[in-house]
């Protein structure tokens, strides 16, 4: 089989890398038909098949909610992209989930941001993910909770008593659902002020809000024939990180409230945060595990290894092996520490730098130079005692030793086996080897 068959999309030349490497860019459509790669039993993506599948199954639908945890950058968006176009094109196994689901999935930063976000602004996003999900296959549903939702982000006083208002444009007439959906996104995405003042009115009619998106999946369930699969992704991008924390903290029973199945995004600091110790008791807990690319011993993996291969197989998919100076993708796999943004985002500055500097391969020398450009930014973020936790990290691969701010950063990796182990990034653990040279000087 000839390689261009092998990887039909992947780039012949550095323009065309740039663009296949958008890491940003969440795979869609021929992206992923040319680029997804399947990870087999390192991928959560057939439990939480069979989990919809079972819960569809059942004489009443289940509804289960799902908390989809990992790194930052491990593929969780990706995994959940490939689950949408599995029910929205399945075969064979996966066409009774095509046959009973309706999917819809949107990222929390293109409706409310990332800054500081609370429950009432995921349910709102929730409510305008919805109708705009409607709007785009042509359905026509019944606009009354986003009249009520207007009402919330226009008026300074509400009531749960009153008939929503008829809103009206700049000539007096009625706006139609359109229009609202429109004038919605727009007040979603205010800042300061407008936005508190708009969490304050709302706060207090939390349980109304939920009623309302729950009427409006049971319409949409009704118009369908089908369960609605709500995927929320990014919430594990929200910051401050005790942003993020906060809302299932103080909301985990209201985000299981909904009447559908639905797929959250979560940090992993999660699963060690002590005051949720309770969130299995209303989300089924989901971990995108990392790609095990060392030993807990610190030895590379080795090229054959099947974590390796299937990094090696992403990178191909996106960039001609021709590209490449033998060993230089197993070189960038090594020093990403297996994150797979992390590792994307390293080849394509490489792809940068070549094009800029009229070479045609990639070689070590081109990859140092990003490994050090990478280097730099962690070397940004640590201060002294970030080094002496570290170092404690290295030496005990315990998770009594990691500070969750470490594990959010990327400074600390979690590769799961058995009871897993913890251990500090590869480009992080050649800073810490620096600064352990410069304490050893000063002594």
């Amino acid at each position: 089989m000839s390689e261009e068959h092998h990887y039909p999309g992947a780039a012949r030349n550095f323009i065309e890398a740039y663009a296949n490497t958008n890491y940003l860019r969440p795979l869609k459509g021929k992206d992923m038909e040319y680029f997804y790669v399947n990870r087999g039993m390192h991928s959560e993506l057939k439990a939480l098949m069979g989990e919809l599948e079972a819960g569809a199954r059942t004489t009443v639908p289940n509804n289960t909610k799902f908390l989809f945890v990992g790194h930052t950058g491990c593929g969780k968006s990706t995994e959940l992209s490939c689950l949408v176009n599995i029910i929205e094109t399945g075969s064979g196994r996966s066409d009774f989930l095509r046959n009973r689901f309706l999917a819809i999935q949107y990222s929390v930063s293109e409706v409310v941001g990332l800054y500081n976000i609370e429950f009432v602004d995921i349910a709102l996003s929730i409510i305008l993910g919805i109708y705009r999900e409607m709007e785009r296959r042509g359905y026509v549903v019944d606009e009354s909770p986003a009249r009520r939702v207007y009402d919330w982000l226009y008026q300074n006083q509400v009531s749960t008593l009153q008939e929503p208002s008829r809103p009206r444009d700049s000539m007096g007439l009625d706006l139609g659902l359109g229009s609202l959906v429109r004038l919605i996104d727009v007040r979603l995405k205010s800042e300061g002020e407008i936005r508190e003042g708009i969490r304050a009115r709302i706060r207090k009619y939390i349980p109304e809000l939920i009623n309302l998106i729950n009427q409006i999946l049971y319409e949409v369930s009704a118009i369908t024939g089908k369960n609605i699969l709500l995927i929320i992704d990014d919430l594990d991008k929200i910051q401050p990180l005790d942003a993020a924390l906060n809302i299932f903290r103080e909301h985990v029973k209201s985000l299981a409230s909904f009447d559908c199945f639905a797929i959250y995004t979560a940090p992993i600091s999660l699963l060690y945060d002590p005051a949720l110790k309770h969130l299995g008791q209303f989300l089924e807990i989901h971990y995108m595990p990392m790609f095990r690319v060392h030993t807990k011993e610190g030895a590379p993996e080795p090229a054959d290894s099947p974590y390796v291969a299937i990094l090696r197989e992403i990178v191909y998919r996106r960039v001609s092996p021709d590209l490449f100076d033998e060993g230089v993708v197993e070189a960038a796999i090594n020093i990403t520490g297996g994150v797979l943004r992390e590792l994307i985002r390293v080849i394509r500055g490489c792809c940068v730098y070549c094009e800029e500097y009229g070479l045609s391969r990639i070689t070590h020398n081109v990859l140092n130079f990003q490994k050090n450009k990478l280097k730099s930014e962690y070397y940004r973020i640590l201060e002294h005692d970030d080094y002496q936790w570290l170092q404690r990290v290295k030496q005990t691969k315990n998770r009594a030793d990691v500070n969750m701010r470490h594990l959010e950063s990327l400074c600390v990796l979690y590769y799961p086996n058995g009871k897993g182990w913890f251990d500090v990034h590869p480009i992080v653990t050649e800073l810490l080897e620096d600064w352990e040279a410069d304490v050893w000087k000063q002594i």
